[in-house]
């Protein structure tokens, strides 16, 4: 099988993340709340198994907790309204 190039490579990444970016806008809108949220937590289960570690640099433990509080806040926030 024969190796693609780098400029291939790219295109065919391109096109399969507007493929992807297309079915997106004609899901989301038809998306309940609840099932929004768990894509998102899908998502980010998905995003921690490919990081590989849990563990962080003091250099950015502090970026890191200041990242969560905000999240915490944005969450506390979307369930007043809920």
């Amino acid at each position: 099988m024969p190796e693609m190039t780098i400029k291939e490579w790219a295109a065919a990444y391109r096109a399969d993340n507007e493929a992807e970016r297309e079915e997106k806008k004609l899901r989301l809108p038809q998306e309940t709340v609840e099932e929004s949220v768990r894509s998102y937590f899908a998502l980010c289960e998905l995003a921690l198994a490919f990081s590989g570690s849990f563990d962080v640099p003091v250099e950015l433990q502090e970026r890191r907790e200041n990242y969560f509080t905000d999240l915490a806040r944005k969450w506390d926030l979307l369930a007043q309204r809920l």
